[in-house]
């Protein structure tokens, strides 16, 4: 008989992914912009990353993540009560975010919401997400 993977272990295991790898701050958010279409194979030097005007990257602790549930173990909830907002001091064309491990720079998650053309004084901001780890019950 298979073993079944139980509701405690996989939450540990989805907190583990972010919370305990990371070390206080070792991951941070950043904005892109370029067009590129996200997807599994997305690595950090497929986006150019946006370091002027407002739009410099910012870091998430341990702290910045929810803890998984047993209602959904697999889930662990980045920024759960603000999300991340940045105030842009120009004009800027970004098209998407994404979430990095500061020290290896490999993407955790990534969104692009197409272009956006922000001028100066305007917020952009990144809503809480899920990180939904594929862990089948």
């Amino acid at each position: 008989m298979a073993g079944v993977r139980c509701k405690e272990g996989i939450r540990v295991l989805a907190d583990s992914a972010v919370k305990l790898e990371a070390e206080p701050e070792d991951l941070e958010i950043f904005l892109f912009s370029n067009d590129f279409t996200i997807t599994a194979a997305t690595v950090d030097s497929d986006l150019t990353e946006i370091t002027t005007n407002g739009g410099e990257l910012m870091t998430l602790t341990k702290a910045s993540f929810a803890a998984a549930t047993d209602a959904d173990p697999s889930v662990s909830r980045w920024n759960g009560a603000t999300g991340a907002v940045w105030t842009i001091t120009g004009n800027l064309t970004i098209y998407g975010w994404a979430v990095r491990w500061v020290t290896s720079q490999k993407i955790l998650i990534a969104e692009n919401w197409g272009v956006n053309t922000v001028v100066n004084g305007n917020t952009v901001a990144v809503n809480p997400c899920d990180i939904k780890f594929p862990v089948a019950m």
